[in-house]
This record gives structure tokens, sequence and C-alpha cells, in this order.
């Protein structure tokens, strides 16, 4: 029977690989919003995301799409005329309607890249009464 020992640096080197954060590895991904998914709300003059991780600024895509409109049933969806904003801290965004949003249900859809360069991105779907 052989027996492998680890030298007193190998072991360091993968005590040290085994500890270290794994961040740079994950994907950004949105932690947070304002208005939450599927949240009603009365009044929106805009929504505000929060990423896991600051974001490459010319990766990031977001629009806002009215997906239904009270007493319309064949409403076909339309997007929204906004400015967007990157936070100071990179791992946040404002999008900001250019104009008042009516009734109705809307759809944020974001994609970006953080530092691991891979694009990610998802929807939520939140209702103005």
């Amino acid at each position: 029977m052989i027996k492998a020992a680890l030298s007193p640096l190998a072991a360091l080197a993968a005590a040290a690989l085994a500890l270290s954060p794994t961040a740079a590895l994950a994907h950004a991904k949105l932690v947070a919003s304002t208005p939450a998914a599927n949240a009603r709300v009365a009044k929106l003059t805009s929504v505000h995301l929060k990423f896991s991780e600051k974001l490459i600024a010319p990766t990031v895509r977001a629009e806002l799409v009215m997906t239904g409109m009270p007493g319309m049933a064949e409403h076909p969806p339309m997007k929204v005329a906004i400015a967007s904003a990157m936070g100071k801290d990179g791992k946040s965004m404002t999008l900001t309607p250019k104009r008042a949003l009516v009734p109705g249900t809307y759809k944020v859809k974001w994609s970006a890249a953080g530092a691991d360069t891979h694009r990610m991105g998802s929807e939520f779907s939140f209702t103005v009464r």
C-alpha cells in the first residue's frame, strides 16, 4: 500500500483554494427590485433594480413593457419609453418612465454581464392600479 503525503506548501495551497471566495465565478443576478415581482402599486415614478455584483456598464440592457390594460383583453405589448441610470455602486440601476404609467400590467426585462463576462438576464412583472 502506497501512502501519498502532501507537502506543507501543497496543503496550504489546497486550503487557500478551498477557502477562497467564489463570487468572481458567479453570474450577476437580480437580488431585489422596487416594485417587487408581482407587486400591485398605486403610483410609480421609477423602478429600482439591485444586483448581486457590479455590472459591466456597456453590457447592461433594460426595458419596460406594458403587457396588459384593464378592459382591453386584446391589448398588444407596448414598449414604454424610459431613461435608465446605473447607480454609483455599479450594482444598482434606476429606470424612470418618461411619462406617468397608466393602470395596467408591466414587465421589466434586463440583461447584463458581471465580472465573469457571461450575459445573464431575467424579467418580472408588476401591476399599477
